[in-house]
């Protein structure tokens, strides 16, 4: 039986970089939400298009609109994951971000921040496909058969205030609610990368190039705090799942097999 490992925590922790040492030792690996980066997997073009609309969001400045994507691009994880397990059967799947467990941390910071901006969905849509033909139906194909599947995803304006919703309900109820619209469960064993803030911060900074909208420092220590709480929520009410907090990254590759 395979063992599902995440890695976890802010943008700017190491996450990629310790992603890429686990490929080296020849474990298989699951990027989220850039579902496109698995070189092995299925949707790679619906993805790219979804992804292509949530950077014209965080160029426009429209966190509804981005959090919208990031909830549809995370959609495509269940599918992509029922593949590789499916197909390869590896020992330990390791995965770069988990869906359920960043929608947990990420979804109350973007609500808080969609409240300052309202959304130009059809601004962002214009944007994303003049940087990538495509990427407008790639998006409304998907958004069709979410909409259908669990009545989530159909309209770009909404989709935060259903997340919202479903976090409302409490962790237990929320999990088994992500767990359906995600069409995956919860890891075996959670790793959380706890880089301070101000440090992945300057990583962000050094990396150059795009920029999200949550990546800031403010916003970063707020994302660290929401994984700060999430461990005891996951040991109440998930007590199966391991959460680890890991301040050193060095030596973690050789826990996926222990």
């Amino acid at each position: 039986m395979t063992v599902r490992v995440a890695v976890v925590g802010i943008d700017g922790s190491g996450k990629s970089s310790l992603i890429a040492r686990v490929r080296a030792a020849r474990l298989l690996t699951l990027s989220c939400p850039d579902l496109h980066h698995n070189g092995d997997g299925p949707l790679h073009e619906v993805s790219r298009g979804l992804a292509a609309v949530g950077e014209a969001a965080d160029s426009l400045g429209s966190p509804v609109v981005k959090a919208a994507t990031l909830y549809l691009r995370m959609t495509l994880y269940g599918p992509v994951e029922d593949f590789l397990l499916r197909t390869y059967r590896p020992d330990v799947l390791v995965c770069e971000r988990h869906p359920i467990i960043e929608t947990l941390v990420y979804a109350p910071l973007y609500t808080r921040l969609a409240r300052r901006a309202a959304p130009d969905v059809p601004a962002v849509l214009a944007l994303a496909e003049r940087r990538h033909p495509g990427a407008t139906a790639a998006l409304h194909r998907w958004q069709a058969l979410e909409q259908d599947r669990v009545g989530i995803g159909g309209d770009l304006t909404t989709v935060l205030d259903a997340i919202a919703a479903i976090l409302g309900t409490g962790t237990a109820a929320a999990i088994t609610r992500l767990a359906e619209t995600y069409r995956t469960t919860l890891p075996d064993r959670v790793l959380w990368l706890d880089t301070p803030p101000a440090e992945a911060a300057r990583r962000l900074a050094l990396r150059g190039g795009h920029r999200e909208t949550h990546e800031t420092a403010a916003h970063l220590e707020t994302l660290r705090t929401g994984y700060l709480a999430l461990g005891p929520e996951l040991e109440k009410h998930c007590p199966e799942v391991q959460f680890v907090r890991v301040p050193d990254a060095d030596e973690i590759v050789h826990s996926f097999v222990a």
